[in-house]
């Protein structure tokens, strides 16, 4: 894994020493023993996330043919600014069949998550961002992995992209029902941008 992180100003990161590499390392671990082996690429913006451009993302499956790609952050479980919970600082990942789409909801997640803490099981409505008539409407959060990296929590939060009725299923039911119910439709944890609503009714 190659990792290109320009990361933020000195002033707003958290002390992990000079070497990136081995911290990602370590956290993306539970990627790698879960998903796959991360590319060597990252995807680097010409006009970083401080700046007020798209987050720097690493991904798994990218130039391997596959319909649907893991996009994962890798620059904010180093920040100190980010709201955090109980899974410590953390990155975000979704598994997505539309680069342009998983970038901008990323980057989007990532801002707020400077703003408002994001843990298991919370839930986020995205159609301010994607307009009505987008089928996904919502992002549903799932802890994915946490790890201890040099003393100190860090995790990495799934997204799920879901339609306006499951995330009324989610808020209403919870998480977990929703789960449920879209491993049975064959649709987790891949966000298939374009699907239709699953069948919610008992």
């Amino acid at each position: 894994m190659t990792l290109g992180i320009n990361g933020p100003p000195p002033l707003i990161m958290k002390s992990v020493g000079k070497d990136y590499r081995r911290f990602y390392k370590e956290l993306f671990q539970p990627l790698e023993d879960q998903i796959g082996r991360l590319d060597d690429e990252t995807i680097m913006p010409l006009v970083g996330f401080e700046a007020g451009g798209p987050l720097s993302l690493c991904t798994i499956g990218r130039h391997r043919g596959n319909k649907f790609v893991t996009y994962v952050s890798c620059e904010l479980a180093i920040r100190n600014d980010q709201r955090t919970g109980e899974c410590g600082s953390y990155e975000v990942l979704i598994t997505c069949d539309d680069e342009k789409w998983a970038r901008s909801i990323l980057t989007k997640i990532g801002r707020m998550s400077l703003e408002a803490m994001f843990e298991d099981a919370h839930t986020l409505d995205i159609g301010a961002w994607v307009g009505d008539e987008h089928p996904m409407q919502g992002i549903l959060f799932e802890e994915l992995a946490r790890v201890r990296v040099d003393g100190a929590i860090h995790g990495i939060m799934c997204c799920h992209a879901v339609t306006r009725s499951e995330l009324e299923f989610a808020r209403r039911e919870g998480a977990d029902k929703l789960y449920e119910r879209l491993k049975a439709a064959g649709v987790y944890p891949k966000s298939a941008t374009t699907r239709p609503s699953i069948p919610l009714s008992s």
